[in-house]
């Protein structure tokens, strides 16, 4: 980082921290007045909550968990304030009544939601940032005029809490931190599992699936039962991985299973690279045209190969045993949450580091446990032919 770089990232963490008083104090101010001046009595009913959530596609996912326990909880309500990006995430989300899209680029998109989060007088706003205070959420609990705030404590602002639950190491992982909001709201078993959880219409998967079946008339051989799903892209440069050695990776994957069924995925502006990858290694290029098909052929997939994005943790809602590369650094709060198969951590902080033989070592690992794993399902299935 240069000179000049290092100066501006301090007056960038300067103007921050000015931002979060600010707004932390506004709030505080609004409380006086609420205990000066008592407002209306809540209309009688159930106890609405609003999570904001108006961030990134892999925030929200490894919310689902979490999402799920406060809005099955008795009594309660949920709303959720979601991005253009991530709402998409809680489509035929059972337990969340309403889906609010908050497009920060359009200032009118902003006041109408402004307004409408005023006219729903939501009894409870839950800050969705439990590692370190955010402006742009603060800015939202002042908005949306609700009595009380959920948020974490230990970051300066708990008296803007009601209640600050308490807070977890840095390095625990965001599930765990994210954990701590259902307290308020319940104190059973719920609290015990907030692993991430993703709902799909049975088309979504039907879909898939027949994705899943042209790749198997692709393979070396139809009766292949292993599928294998490598996602190619990720959000940040640094999280890039050379073409090479994802197509080393696959070769090494047929070393264990030479007939494995092969599917690339990538977002739209990788496409040339991932036809590219798919036509070197005999495997079949998926176009997904939306964040929903993207999960539909996950959830279908038997072992995926991926960086660390979304995509991992749509992965580890379903279940699916995955390789997930990251950052040094990245996988006690990022990795793998309860879920099969293996965080790689970088060596330095560009996956451009990560040898492509200790990753095809992993994937050969998760692959032969998901076919030890078939084999046993097959015997007992089929107990006269073992």
């Amino acid at each position: 980082m240069s000179a000049d770089q290092r100066v501006g990232r301090r007056l960038e963490l300067w103007w921050r921290r000015r931002m979060v008083r600010l707004f932390a104090a506004l709030l505080r101010g609004r409380d006086r007045l609420r205990t000066r001046y008592p407002a209306t009595p809540r209309r009688p009913g159930p106890q609405r909550v609003l999570f904001l959530r108006p961030d990134r596609i892999g925030d929200m996912i490894v919310s689902t968990g979490v999402l799920r326990a406060i809005g099955s909880a008795p009594g309660v309500v949920l709303d959720v304030l979601a991005s253009p990006a991530n709402a998409p995430v809680l489509a035929h989300e059972p337990q969340v009544r309403e889906v609010l899209v908050l497009d920060r680029s359009r200032w009118s998109h902003v006041w109408r939601i402004v307004r409408e989060m005023r006219a729903k007088d939501y009894d409870v706003v839950v800050d969705c940032m439990p590692t370190a205070p955010s402006v742009t959420t603060l800015m939202l609990m002042l908005a949306s005029g609700a009595r009380r705030r959920v948020g974490t404590s230990g970051r300066g602002i708990d008296e803007i809490f009601s209640p600050a639950t308490p807070s977890l190491p840095l390095e625990a992982h965001i599930v765990d931190h994210l954990a701590l909001f259902v307290a308020p709201f319940r104190t059973d078993a719920a609290l015990r599992d907030p692993r991430p959880v993703l709902v799909l219409r049975d088309d979504e998967s039907a879909q898939a699936e027949s994705v899943w079946n042209a790749a198997r008339e692709s393979a070396a051989t139809t009766e292949s039962r292993l599928r294998l799903l490598v996602n190619i892209s990720a959000g940040k440069t640094s999280r890039r991985w050379p073409l090479a050695s994802y197509a080393a990776v696959i070769n090494s994957a047929r070393t264990v299973t030479p007939d494995l069924q092969l599917c690339i995925m990538s977002a739209p502006h990788d496409r040339a690279l991932g036809e590219s990858l798919a036509a070197t290694t005999q495997g079949r290029y998926v176009a997904t045209h939306s964040l929903r098909d993207a999960f539909a052929v996950v959830s279908r997939a038997n072992v995926l190969f991926t960086p660390d994005t979304s995509v991992a943790h749509a992965a580890a809602a379903f279940g699916v045993p995955t390789v997930d590369m990251l950052l040094t650094g990245k996988a006690s709060q990022w990795g793998l949450y309860r879920a099969p198969g293996v965080n790689l951590e970088s060596p330095d902080d560009s996956l451009q580091s990560l040898p492509a033989s200790e990753a095809g070592a992993a994937l050969q690992q998760v692959l032969t446990e998901v076919m030890l794993q078939q084999r046993r399902a097959n015997v007992t299935s089929h107990p006269t032919a073992a």
